[in-house]
């Protein structure tokens, strides 16, 4: 077996200090990724994130709280940070198997901050923009029963939908490239430590709660794109 790093492998080798004691984490293809996080609407990551913290808690017993690490991504930059500590502990626990996997957790603070500005960028192009309304001689038109100034909506338009929607693709592919990058270190980790013991993760609720957001969230994007 190769491991991310380019090194050649032997799968049946002696697993790294022992065999464990412990449970088992679960395996998480690659593919799985790809097709939770592009059908998820780019909500899988979170997922990720809360899961992978339980398989972390539970294999060194420290005192982490995954639910709470998965929220602060949605805090503005301390998301970042949180991001960058999960590839951080994670690279330092391959290390102390004598393993240099090379988890980069400074790709982790870039991709996820610079997925807030993406997210903000998207959401300002789809939408809708309130305008004051005018008459013809420029002048702002006045509700003549409340003496306040009247405003209107303008919908975004259909190429913009789709400059936001394309943007969303940008951000849910660096997604995808940030905790592929993290998972297929993870799972040579554990194949390392746990070797035939390693199976495969069964179909979660956060998953398919994710999965029926998800499709919701195509479903309307599509329609606004398709009647704008």
């Amino acid at each position: 077996m190769m491991d991310p790093t380019g090194r050649e492998n032997d799968p049946g080798s002696p697993m790294i200090g022992g065999e464990p004691t412990g449970p088992a984490p679960l395996f998480i293809s690659p593919g799985r990724i790809v097709f939770m996080s592009l059908l998820s609407f780019g909500l899988y990551p979170l997922y990720w994130l809360y899961k992978t913290w339980r398989h972390y808690r539970d294999h060194t017993g420290e005192t982490v709280y995954p639910v709470w690490h998965a929220l602060t991504q949605f805090v503005p930059v301390y998301g970042s940070f949180r991001a960058h500590s999960h590839f951080r502990q994670f690279g330092e626990l391959a290390g102390r198997a004598g393993l240099n996997l090379g988890f980069m957790p400074g790709l982790a603070f870039a991709i996820v901050l610079s997925g807030w500005f993406l997210g903000l960028m998207a959401g300002g192009i789809s939408s809708p923009e309130i305008v004051e309304v005018v008459d013809a001689a420029g002048n702002q038109v006045v509700d003549p029963e409340t003496g306040q100034g009247e405003f209107e909506f303008i919908e975004p338009t259909q190429s913009e939908l789709i400059t936001s929607l394309v943007i969303r693709l940008v951000n849910i592919g660096l997604g995808i490239w940030m905790i592929m990058h993290a998972q297929l270190r993870i799972n040579y980790y554990w194949h390392s430590v746990f070797g035939h013991r390693l199976v495969g993760m069964p179909l979660g609720k956060g998953e398919i709660l994710a999965l029926v957001i998800g499709v919701f969230l195509w479903f309307a994007t599509i329609s606004g794109i398709m009647s704008a």
